[in-house]
C-alpha cells in the first residue's frame, strides 16, 4: 500500500509539472479573457511559445495591463514569427507594409506575408497575390499572384474569388 501511495504521489508530481508548463498559455487567456492583464502577462512571458509572444505583443499594442507601446508590440510580434507563428508573421506583414510605427518596407512585407501564406494564412494568401499582382516589394508576376490568389480563393476568401473572376480565371 505505501509503495503505491508513492507511485502515485511520483506520478501526480510529473503530471502536475507537465500540465503547469502547458498550462502557461492557457492559463494567460484565461487571464486575459478576465481582464487581469498582469496576470495574464506574467503566464505568457513564462510560456514563451509563438502564441504566447503574439498576445504579448497584442497587449503592448492595446495597452492592456501597460502602457501603450507599439514598438515593444512589434518586438514582441517578431519573436513570435521568427518562431514561426502565422498570425505575427502576417501581423508583421500589415505593419511592414502601412510603414506605421517602422518605416515602410515592401520587401520585408512581402516576406512575411510569404511565411504567413506557406502556413496556409487565407488573408496573408490573398495580401501575397495583390503584392505581385502591383509588384509591390516583389516582382509583378502575374503567376505568382494566380497561384497565391487561386490558393486563398480555394481556402475560401470571397475577395480571392472576387478578384480572379475580374482577371478572367
Amino acid at each position: 500500500m505505501k509503495r503505491r501511495f508513492s507511485i502515485f504521489i511520483v506520478v501526480t508530481g510529473i503530471v502536475m509539472t507537465a500540465a503547469s508548463v502547458l498550462a502557461d498559455f492557457q492559463t494567460g487567456m484565461a487571464a486575459y479573457r478576465l481582464r487581469h492583464y498582469k496576470w495574464a502577462m506574467k503566464e505568457f512571458k513564462d510560456d514563451q511559445t509563438g502564441a504566447s509572444q503574439y498576445n504579448l505583443g497584442v497587449m503592448f499594442f492595446n495597452g492592456e495591463g501597460v502602457k501603450v507601446d507599439h514598438l515593444e508590440g512589434i518586438a514582441w510580434f517578431q519573436k513570435s514569427a521568427d518562431q514561426g507563428y502565422a498570425l505575427a508573421q502576417y501581423v508583421l506583414g500589415i505593419i511592414y507594409y502601412s510603414g506605421k510605427d517602422v518605416v515602410q518596407d515592401l520587401p520585408t512585407a512581402a516576406k512575411w506575408y510569404r511565411r504567413a501564406a506557406e502556413q496556409g494564412y487565407l488573408q496573408a494568401q490573398f495580401y501575397l497575390g495583390l503584392l505581385y499582382i502591383n509588384g509591390e516589394g516583389v516582382e509583378n508576376n502575374r503567376n505568382k499572384a494566380l497561384l497565391w490568389l487561386k490558393k486563398a480563393a480555394l481556402n475560401g476568401h470571397r475577395d480571392a474569388v472576387t478578384l480572379l473572376n475580374a482577371m478572367g480565371e
